[in-house]
């Protein structure tokens, strides 16, 4: 059936010649149904995404503490890492204290929004652009439309938890119901205390997700068959990928598209800063309009770009943990397939 296909072609290891999204346009290369439920595909998807998200957050979580840092001072890397430093390895009368270097992973709740982020990132994705595809809609706008609404779930799973997230590490609060009595004082209602900064957190994640799916589809288009006009050292690297394991080759794709999607993407960097705000200070910074008018007052074009560094480093490393833990799964799927 045609909605098998999409499992179908989601277990050969480079995720379809078509593109990363372009599953259900494809032709397929197995028209039989799954040996097993189509939903169980998509959750087994979800489970390696929330691995690679813990991981991510496990191992790169200073990285994101670097940015929230940044972007709370509109500061360039040098001063954020001398404000680290300052708050969290050297006591105030002076004492080097290297165990407070562990602080920034605390709110342990970030170890949730990471895992449940990423692992819906993909297959909340996928699903909806099966369905965006099902009503008539192309493979560009389909994906529009479905990372949109998709970047729109995210938020509402995940946004009371970013914001748990950046408000108890930067003022290093202990008490959860304290972070949230802060915020509610701030914006007056309890959704709008325990959302605060979900606009700027939707605009980063459509942003990013967008530019990320569209090289992604790209790149696989262009290791398929290398684009007409392409200048030579990009066919020379194309050659090369095409010598490495299907696995592999997915996998440095992957990054490819991450480091493309995330530094050729303002909006990204600019909804990221604006989030940050928002929930570090709900007082100052009460709703979306009013944090871009000062951040643009204050800083200019530069300061929505804040924490751009970090960041990058942070979601590059971070997407090639969590969607490259994801693909491992397609070698899985192809072995079932091959029974």
């Amino acid at each position: 059936s045609r909605r098998a296909q999409t499992f179908v072609i989601l277990a050969n290891s480079n995720w379809d010649s078509r593109g990363y999204f372009a599953m259900v346009a494809a032709p397929a290369r197995n028209t039989e149904d799954l040996p097993f439920p189509r939903t169980i595909g998509y959750w087994a998807l979800a489970a390696n995404g929330a691995k690679g998200g813990g991981t991510k957050y496990l191992t790169l979580q200073y990285l994101n503490f670097a940015r929230w840092t940044a972007q709370q001072h509109s500061c360039n890397l040098p001063q954020a890492i001398k404000i680290m430093a300052r708050n969290y390895v050297f006591h105030a009368d002076g004492r080097f204290t290297p165990l407070g270097f562990f602080k920034m992973w605390w709110p342990y709740v970030t170890l949730m929004n990471e895992t449940v982020h990423w692992g819906m990132k993909v297959p909340l994705a996928m699903c909806l652009y099966d369905k965006s595809r099902e009503v008539g809609l192309g493979q560009h706008s389909g994906l529009f439309v479905g990372v949109a609404l998709s970047s729109a779930g995210e938020v509402v799973a995940t946004g009371w938890s970013e914001r748990f997230g950046v408000h108890m590490g930067l003022r290093q609060l202990s008490s959860y119901k304290e972070s949230l009595r802060l915020s509610q004082e701030a914006r007056g209602n309890i959704v709008a205390a325990a959302y605060a900064g979900a606009g700027g957190l939707w605009l980063r994640n459509f942003a990013w997700n967008f530019a990320f799916f569209e090289w992604k589809r790209f790149f696989h288009n262009a290791v398929e068959e290398t684009p007409a006009g392409a200048p030579s050292w990009f066919c020379w690297h194309l050659d090369w990928l095409r010598t490495l394991d299907k696995k592999d080759q997915a996998n440095f794709l992957t990054f490819e598209a991450a480091t493309l999607g995330t530094y050729l993407t303002f909006f990204n960097m600019a909804g990221d800063n604006i989030k940050t705000k928002m929930q570090h200070d709900p007082a100052r910074y009460p709703n979306f309009r009013d944090t871009c008018l000062e951040i643009w007052g204050k800083h200019g074009l530069l300061g929505f770009a804040r924490g751009g560094l970090f960041k990058g480093i942070y979601l590059i490393l971070g997407a090639t943990v969590a969607i490259g833990i994801q693909e491992r799964l397609s070698e899985i799927m192809a072995a079932l397939m091959h029974r």
